[in-house]
């Protein structure tokens, strides 16, 4: 059989288990209300910019396509020496990958 003040004490902790559970619990509700308060404020703060970014992008697309148009021989022209570019550019990350030495293990 337990002690008596063994019980008591235990009642005791189970109590303040209890009481700090709750705490934590209020706690916790309180940060995820103000990280979606927050969120929700940032996502409103963002959403006219990207709508006037978005806005530009495709007029600015437009008068690529209109100037790709007028001038096909330079349109080509840019986008071959793109290609070129990157695949240049491609081939010199791919070599020095390969010199690189193996990554070391962790133990």
């Amino acid at each position: 059989m337990a002690h008596p003040n063994t019980d008591s004490e235990l009642d005791k902790l189970r109590a303040e288990v209890s009481r700090l559970t709750k705490i934590v619990s209020e706690k916790s509700a309180e940060a995820y209300g103000g990280v979606r308060e927050r969120a929700a404020g940032a996502v409103e703060a963002v959403t006219p910019a990207a709508r006037k970014a978005a806005a530009v992008a495709k007029t600015e697309g437009g008068a690529v396509a209109q100037t790709a148009r007028e001038h096909p021989a330079a349109a080509g022209s840019i986008v071959f020496l793109v290609a070129v570019v990157g695949f240049a550019l491609g081939y010199a990350l791919g070599t020095t990958s390969l010199r690189a030495p193996p990554p070391g293990r962790y133990w």
